[in-house]
Formats: structure tokens, C-alpha cells, sequence
């Protein structure tokens, strides 16, 4: 074959080759490597979302059950009660003051009640939310009472993860809120509550008008002030 024959061949030989076993394993490494460095971030982002979103929907949880107490305290349709557990009973922290509605100790690690059923401060009852499972510690102080009936008192409200109340643990849960910020996992919600709030609730218990004076008195009372009067208050 002469030399133009030869050249001729090389020119309609394929100039391509393929990815050698060497640049195959490489390539492996190489996108074992980006996905070993980008999986933590992905886990770390979902997990905070996660918990941002429950502890806006606890919060929001929350503000529902102080409104609601509000609501029937207004109405003098509020069961208070302390022996009769229903839908608007709320239980009683005995030994708390006004002041230190706060220090009431949070609820004890075990299944929550029905709502209906809930009889003491150390229950929660379960309120499932937009595909999650809250349980809500509800309680309130013994006020201040006129002619041996609640005009006033002062209440809590706590929000937590389900998973917290039936985590087995022994005692009582904490009571300090959750940070929020990045975590990788459950975080301080798996102990912690999402939401806490206190606030205080007057009752009207008749139409003589006392209902302002009452809570001006209580007012007072939980903050060692003496603030003035209205001319019709009775001292």
C-alpha cells in the first residue's frame, strides 16, 4: 500500500475516544464529594425552616387560647370551676401568685387528655395543626375575688412540640421558650415549649358596672402599684 493509501486510512479513522476507567473513578469522587459537602446545608436549612414554622403556627396557637378565655370571661360563660373539667374550664396553679404566673412548672412528660378532660396543670391536651401535633398547657392563678367569685386573674399559655410530652421523660418539662436559630435536628423543641404567653383576664361577673374597678385593683395588686381610681370604685 503506498504512502498516500496509508494516510488516506488514518484520515477516516474515528480521532474520539472514550472516558477511561481512571476518569470514570474521578468523576465518582468528584460528585461524592459535592454531595458529602452539600447535604449538610440542605439538612441544616429544612430543619430550621421546620422549626421556624411551628413555632409561628405555636405562637399563633397560643394567642388563640388567651383570646378564647377572653371571649367567655367577657361573657360570664367561663367555667371557673376548679372540680368541673370542660371545653372553657381552665385549671388552677394553687400557691402561684398573680405576679409569678410565670413560674408554674411546666407539665409533666406523658400523653396528653382530651381537651374536655383536662383537670389539671400538669396536663396538656393535643391540638393537631396544619399536619402538626401541638400539646398546650393551660392555666391560671386564683385572682382576685369579690362575694367568693373570680373577677380577675392572671393565666399562662404553653405550646409544645408533641413529640416533647411523649418523650418518656421523667418530671416535669422546662418552661423557657425555645431560641430560635439554625439547628440540624429537633433542637430545644424536643423538651422545650415553641410558645409561651401570659396575660391577664378579667371577668365580668355582673352588669354593676364594677367589672373596670375590679381589674384596676388587680392590676395593682400583681404589680405593687397603687394606681387611682374611678369616683363610683368601691375601696
Amino acid at each position: 500500500m503506498t504512502r498516500n493509501g496509508l494516510a488516506s486510512l488514518r484520515a477516516l479513522a474515528p480521532n474520539s475516544q472514550g472516558l477511561t476507567l481512571i476518569e470514570c473513578l474521578v468523576a465518582i469522587i468528584m460528585v461524592a464529594l459535592v454531595a458529602s459537602a452539600i447535604t449538610p446545608a440542605l439538612v441544616i436549612s429544612v430543619a430550621t425552616r421546620v422549626q421556624s414554622q411551628k413555632a409561628e403556627q405555636a405562637l399563633q396557637l397560643a394567642q388563640s387560647q388567651i383570646d378564647q378565655v377572653r371571649l367567655l370571661a367577657e361573657q360570664n360563660t367561663l367555667d371557673l370551676v376548679n372540680s368541673t373539667p370542660g371545653t372553657s374550664f381552665v385549671p388552677v396553679a394553687t400557691g402561684i401568685k398573680d405576679n409569678e404566673v410565670q413560674t408554674q412548672p411546666g407539665p409533666e412528660a406523658k400523653t396528653s387528655v382530651a381537651r374536655d378532660a383536662l383537670a389539671d396543670t400538669t396536663e396538656t391536651f393535643s391540638i393537631p395543626l396544619n399536619g402538626h401535633d401541638f400539646a398546650v398547657q393551660l392555666y391560671r392563678t386564683e385572682g382576685l375575688e369579690r362575694d367568693d367569685e373570680p373577677v380577675a386573674f392572671a393565666m399562662g399559655v404553653r405550646v409544645y412540640d408533641q413529640s416533647a410530652v411523649e418523650s418518656g421523660s421523667s418530671g416535669n418539662l422546662p418552661t423557657d421558650p425555645i431560641s430560635l436559630g439554625v439547628t440540624g435536628g429537633e433542637g430545644q423543641r424536643s423538651s422545650r415549649p415553641l410558645a409561651a404567653l401570659y396575660t391577664t383576664v378579667a371577668v365580668s361577673v355582673n352588669n354593676d358596672g364594677d367589672s373596670l374597678c375590679d381589674l384596676i385593683q388587680f392590676t395593682g395588686s400583681t404589680t405593687g402599684s397603687t394606681a387611682s381610681t374611678p369616683l363610683g370604685c368601691t375601696p
